[in-house]
């Protein structure tokens, strides 16, 4: 993730602690990679079932 985006997601974590919006998974999401950390959402060969 460059750094454009970690600034984009610093600012949708601000405005949704602003507007009282922090029970989502967006949101965790948004702060976890605005902090630093590593980001909590799963790739999306994670969430394919194993037999396909």
């Amino acid at each position: 993730m460059d750094q454009n985006e970690i600034t984009n997601w610093k600012a949708i974590a601000q405005k949704m602690e602003a507007d009282g919006n922090t029970n989502s998974w967006f949101y965790l999401r948004a702060r976890a990679i605005a902090d630093g950390k590593p980001d909590p959402m799963p790739k999306v060969a994670e969430l394919m079932p194993k037999s396909i």
